[in-house]
């Protein structure tokens, strides 16, 4: 006979936290579980949740879903279901201590509450977390030391407590059958108008608005287009790329012609906004570009065409094992921020395989390039919904915040880092060493990317892999999180 689980929920404000983080912590001796979350976590009798998602919002069926953005807990039957991001930028942590079970959409918060701490002698917290793009979603690394239990990491499927152990499950797979380009666009359309619906609620108690992320490649064209089914109005853009010989990569001539308010920004590292919660996500510098943007208050919905790069390319074919956008996990500054990040090209990504052969077919042709930078299934959705040939999908730029040289660039996460080491009893760098690094190491890697661009990658000379303190970013970031809001 099942286990009834017969828990209550017991919610615990916490004003000081972050808006949408949450822990849930319950003993395996008693038959209540408690909740305790920022601000603006969306709260009810039998579910609690912090996301947008297909469906009615009244109904709370975020676990019945695999277009679900954000996360949440949902009491059903005789189980507990913990849902997470169907993404591969968002997570959810859990672990046992002592009888007690911790389950949170926040390392910061789950290691404040149970106590736990990361160590300072592992040094590949970086890598385990970039495991997700490197490894794929299957096979990324499931769990993190401590100095306690184990912290276990879960993407994209869902977990459920059946009063006796919590257990991984897949999300539900709600994807149709593509069999041509126009099964593949009514499915986008009717998913974002789903989700435009569920957004802008008015049950909601905290409002949502949506936004775009727009450039002049292929893959935010085709998002913005999208995101106008769920009634999206604006879009925000970074002006300069990286690339200096490549030019400028403002979407706002795109924004005009898909009738969208857009506002432009400048890349300057020096207006990075709460960086030490970026650098938490991963341990890395990419994502940081994302927190340049204003986002609308109190919560917004972000539409990201992330990975379109692979399901969106006609030369990739065949994919067995999605990978989550290293540079998109940006997971504890969203909480802070109060965002609901998607990726388009993710929207059914159990089948990625069946929507890359669309851009094989005879109908794709007059909107394919035959070039290194070809997709057809982009320049369709954006060329029909009255974007110009010319206006996008010609170079490939990039407006990434990625450094080989990893440190901090606003002055209040410069400090906070310093004063980290200082702890350790380590010597910070001086500042004028810190921009001569960033200088040179950032030549070097562009000798070795178009200069050396034969040479073997492994062969590559990459002094920036020796910094004495790269291993110790990601757990500086988590530390520092922990202690402002949760101890």
């Amino acid at each position: 006979m099942a286990y009834e689980v017969m828990f209550r929920f017991n919610f615990s404000l916490k004003k000081h936290w972050p808006k949408l983080a949450w822990v849930c912590v319950f003993s395996l001796e008693n038959d209540s579980a408690e909740i305790l979350h920022g601000p603006m976590l969306e709260v009810s009798p039998d579910w609690a949740v912090e996301a947008v998602w297909e469906g009615v919002f009244e109904k709370g069926d975020f676990d019945k879903t695999d277009l679900v953005f954000g996360s949440g807990i949902r009491k059903r039957d005789n189980q507990i279901i913990f849902v997470s991001s169907a993404t591969g930028i968002d997570r959810l942590w859990h672990t046992q201590c002592n009888a007690m079970v911790y389950v949170s959409n926040s390392l910061p918060a789950i290691l404040g509450v149970s106590g736990l701490a990361l160590l300072e002698k592992y040094r590949s917290y970086a890598r385990d977390i970039a495991s997700i793009e490197n490894n794929g979603l299957y096979s990324y690394v499931k769990s993190i030391p401590t100095n306690g239990s184990d912290l276990n990491i879960v993407y994209y499927n869902n977990i459920v407590w059946n009063g006796e152990s919590l257990q991984e499950i897949a999300k539900p797979d709600k994807t149709p059958q593509f069999s041509d380009y126009r099964s593949y666009e009514n499915y986008l359309k009717k998913a974002s108008g789903s989700l435009g619906g569920n957004a802008q609620s008015s049950s909601r108690r905290f409002p949502v608005r949506l936004l775009v992320g727009l450039s002049t490649g292929y893959d935010s064209v085709a998002c913005a287009v999208v995101a106008k089914y769920a009634g999206c109005k604006d879009a925000v853009s970074i002006i300069d790329s990286t690339s200096l010989w490549r030019g400028a990569d403002s979407g706002a001539q795109i924004a005009s012609c898909l009738a969208l308010a857009c506002k432009c920004y400048r890349h300057d590292p020096l207006h990075y906004k709460s960086e030490v919660a970026v650098w938490a996500g991963s341990g890395n510098p990419g994502g940081r570009n994302l927190s340049l943007f204003e986002y609308f208050e109190p919560l917004t919905f972000f539409f990201s065409g992330g990975y379109g790069d692979t399901v969106w390319e006609r030369k990739q074919q065949g994919l067995d094992e999605p990978v989550g956008d290293y540079d998109e996990l940006v997971s504890e500054f969203r909480l802070i921020q109060g965002i609901f990040m998607t990726q388009v090209p993710w929207w059914g990504i159990r089948h990625a395989a069946e929507i890359q052969k669309l851009n094989l077919l005879e109908e794709m042709k007059p909107w394919t390039l035959g070039t290194n930078y070809d997709r057809p299934i982009a320049r369709r959705l954006a060329e029909e919904a009255g974007v110009p040939r010319s206006l996008f999908g010609i170079n490939k730029k990039n407006t990434a915040s990625n450094r080989p040289f990893w440190w901090p660039s606003t002055a209040e996460a410069d400090r906070d880092l310093r004063a980290y080491l200082s702890s350790l009893g380590i010597k910070p760098m001086p500042g004028f060493m810190v921009w001569l690094s960033s200088v040179f190491y950032n030549f070097v890697k562009l000798v070795n990317a178009n200069v050396l661009f034969f040479v073997d990658e492994r062969k590559k000379w990459k002094p920036w892999l020796k910094s004495p303190v790269r291993h110790l970013l990601f757990i500086w970031a988590n530390h520092s999180l922990r202690d402002k809001y949760y101890r």
